[in-house]
């Protein structure tokens, strides 16, 4: 056995149910654990109910320490209650755990080329997709997904995954996958791959339209084949995007006048289902609240919340059932989940607090949990964990209303103090603005700053000079000259501004150390 085969299998029973007392206040039941001192994470949950009613659930392993991509497999025979290691499986990656025809499936990739197995004994053993023949579904190429729904359809199963075209999430570009229902899912020749779309930012305002990824394959209440993917954006209020595929797999439409619908946690990956019982679609989504919203809504993932439609285009959040108010190093992400009679149960990527310490960030997760929503159906917000939102800031002046979080205001003037939590200077202040006032935060800490124009009138910013301009697109770049505020690097800074229409309201970034700065003007707007 090679020596990171061992160290993986060692992270993988880090903890185990009944051997390891989780910390305080841990929800739901820890299925294993690796400590974030590791530095070897936890990543992709998938969860599927075997025939006999007993549970399997998967993920892989991301981070510095992790030397191979592989995936973790464990069973429970007690509805959750305690689980047991089942296999490591190398050289799988971003896999979904599904059930087909009495056998339990892995599917993902290699990574790179897209890759199948089965295991016929519950998820003990796989099958090792060598070529065309046993798993091997592309000769090569680099696949991107998550463990996104497999779907039975019109005689087809269906699975959603992008074609990485450049690197990072502006090249993905999403596909559907299917192949008929009784085709061997092993032998690639039976796989149809529809055609490839790429995204264009201009499909939202300012080129807000970053990518989309890890989208789910979801029955459309017309009967067609859609696939609800997660919108990568810096606007606060997220998004998903719908493809429509033809009945047989290989082509796509898409109409971004249509097809970008309103969607609570958006941003980050989710998982849709189609409830048997009414057509229902349901999904666990990383919903930020209002008081909570942020210019990267990707980074919120401390909430995950019960979400529903009745026509996947309109949904709404029912319930919250996992919260914690340290949105940086705690997160409930990812979630996988299945209907489980009047339950729902879930798997979630879980950055938590531990004995050593805690998690290395909301991101980099150190537990996989599993879940049960007792009658689920029936959940409001009233059925909602206890949430300590944020204080709100709001401030009005003659032409503007200001408001978010995170920030107060101060005067913008020369030697002022730039930044709550530092006592960095503002030096070389244009003359022009000396004497205003500006939204002042915390360095390094999150804010949300979003303005509403009441007339027609015109906007400054500042933020550092660093911070890419396409940022900025639309927006008018002032003189600055050496503008800047008195760090050990003397950190640049620059200045924009743009017309904004009565009834407008804009979004600042909010995504560097520095943040975007609204510049207001003294006298009665500035009020």
């Amino acid at each position: 056995m090679r020596w990171w085969t061992t160290l993986l299998i060692t992270a993988c029973l880090q903890t185990r149910a009944g051997t390891e007392i989780p910390p305080a206040r841990m929800p739901g039941v820890v299925i294993t654990h690796s400590p974030a001192a590791t530095r070897i994470y936890i990543g992709s949950p998938s969860i599927a109910v075997l025939p006999d009613g007993s549970y399997v659930a998967s993920h892989d392993f991301f981070g510095p320490g992790s030397k191979a991509n592989s995936t973790a497999v464990y069973g429970s025979a007690d509805r959750g209650l305690s689980w047991k290691p089942l296999a490591i499986v190398q050289r799988q990656y971003w896999s979904t755990l599904f059930v087909h025809r009495g056998a339990l499936y892995l599917l993902g990739t290699r990574p790179g080329p897209v890759a199948i197995r089965r295991s016929n004994d519950g998820g003990t053993t796989w099958t090792e997709p060598k070529d065309a023949e046993s798993g091997l579904l592309t000769a090569g190429g680099h696949y991107h997904c998550a463990p996104v729904p497999v779907v039975v359809h019109h005689g087809r199963i269906w699975r959603a995954l992008e074609e990485s075209a450049l690197r990072g999430f502006a090249g993905l570009q999403p596909l559907m996958m299917s192949a008929p229902e009784d085709a061997d899912l092993l032998q690639a020749a039976n796989w149809t791959f529809s055609d490839r779309r790429q995204h264009q930012p201009q499909w939202l305002p300012g080129g807000e339209f970053r990518g989309w990824l890890e989208g789910n394959a979801v029955i459309a209440p017309d009967g067609g084949m859609a696939n609800v993917l997660r919108l990568h954006t810096y606007l606060p209020d997220e998004k998903a995007a719908v493809i429509h595929y033809s009945a047989d797999g290989r082509s796509s439409s898409f109409d971004p006048a249509q097809d970008v619908i309103a969607f609570p946690g958006g941003a980050k990956k989710f998982t849709i289902r189609r409830d048997p019982r009414d057509g229902t679609y349901w999904s666990l989504a990383n919903w930020v609240p209002e008081a909570a919203r942020s210019t990267h809504p990707s980074n919120n993932r401390n909430a995950l919340a019960l979400i529903s439609s009745p026509n996947l285009r309109d949904w709404s959040v029912r319930t919250v059932v996992l919260w914690h108010a340290d949105e940086q190093h705690y997160g409930f992400q990812y979630a996988d989940w299945q209907f489980d009679g009047e339950d729902l149960i879930a798997t979630v990527r879980t950055a938590f607090g531990e004995g050593e310490g805690g998690a290395h960030s909301f991101h980099d997760a150190n537990f996989l949990t599993f879940h049960r929503i007792a009658n689920f159906r029936t959940k409001t917000m009233q059925d909602s964990v206890p949430m300590n939102l944020p204080a709100q800031t709001r401030t009005e002046t003659t032409d503007l209303t200001l408001t978010g979080r995170g920030w107060s205001l101060a005067r913008f003037d020369e030697g002022g103090q730039a930044f709550a939590n530092r006592s960095y200077r503002w030096r070389d202040v244009p003359d022009q603005f000396r004497g205003w006032q500006f939204t002042q935060t915390g360095g390094g800490e999150r804010a949300l700053v979003m303005v509403k124009a009441k007339r027609d009138t015109t906007l400054f910013v500042a933020t550092t000079a660093a911070l890419k301009k396409t940022m900025f697109e639309g927006w008018t770049a002032l003189p600055s000259g050496s503008f800047h505020y008195a760090d050990k690097g003397h950190t640049p800074m620059a200045l924009f501004s743009r017309a904004v229409k009565a009834g407008e309201e804009v979004s600042l970034p909010q995504i560097n150390w520095s943040g975007t700065l609204v510049l207001l003007p003294p006298g009665p707007q500035g009020k």
